[in-house]
């Protein structure tokens, strides 16, 4: 017999973290398409479909709304699903692929994440930790990547893991930006360029 009881009602914890979600998801899109300074905390709530002041009630500022987003983007990012298993220069080439793979997929958290960046940098200086800790974050693996490379063979072991991580991650951020001014890059070409780079500056002879 078919059950005709409705589906379990939502806790209030699930109310709140959907809410949350749909209000730091409509964020993403706001920043991407329009920047910081056209984004209230009241649209915000409107356009999620909630009140105009849910947002300010669940974030309280708008910096602290946006150091959400930060969180949110980095953990539904191909970055947070890589296989553990890799090392060495498997491990680099896969972070940087993740990188395109995310930008292919929707590049509206990545835009959304330039915008918290530049806003960092100018009239938000209390989001520079937030942003300073993915950068580090980003940059040691690469590092660690690049230096474990070295230890097993895959890595020249005279490479310099700290200065070339410094300039592989210096190179993809390079890309995304010139590709958010410039759509007519060819994302799969400038991806093939930078791993062959790699490769180049890092692989033993």
């Amino acid at each position: 017999m078919t059950s005709t009881t409705p589906a379990a009602k939502r806790t209030q914890a699930q109310r709140r973290d959907a809410a949350r979600t749909a209000i730091v998801e409509t964020a993403i899109r706001l920043l991407a398409d329009g920047g910081y300074a056209n984004m209230t905390l009241a649209d915000l709530g409107e356009r999620a479909g909630y009140s105009r002041s849910l947002a300010a009630h669940y974030f309280g500022s708008k910096p602290k709304l946006l150091a959400a987003v930060v969180d949110h983007v980095l953990r539904d990012n191909p970055l947070a699903r890589l296989d553990e298993s890799l090392s060495g220069l498997a491990r680099v080439e896969a972070e940087l692929s993740a990188v395109f793979e995310g930008l292919e997929k929707d590049p509206n958290p990545v835009r959304a994440y330039l915008v918290i960046t530049f806003e960092a940098i100018t009239t938000v200086p209390e989001l520079r930790p937030v942003v300073h800790q993915q950068n580090v974050a980003f940059r040691g693996r690469i590092q660690s990547a690049l230096r474990d490379g070295a230890m097993v063979g895959t890595v020249r072991r005279e490479l310099d893991a700290g200065s070339v991580g410094i300039a592989i991650t210096a190179m993809v951020r390079g890309i995304v930006w010139e590709w958010f001014t410039d759509s007519s890059l060819d994302l799969a070409v400038c991806r093939r360029a930078l791993l062959g780079h790699v490769v180049a500056l890092c692989a033993p002879d």
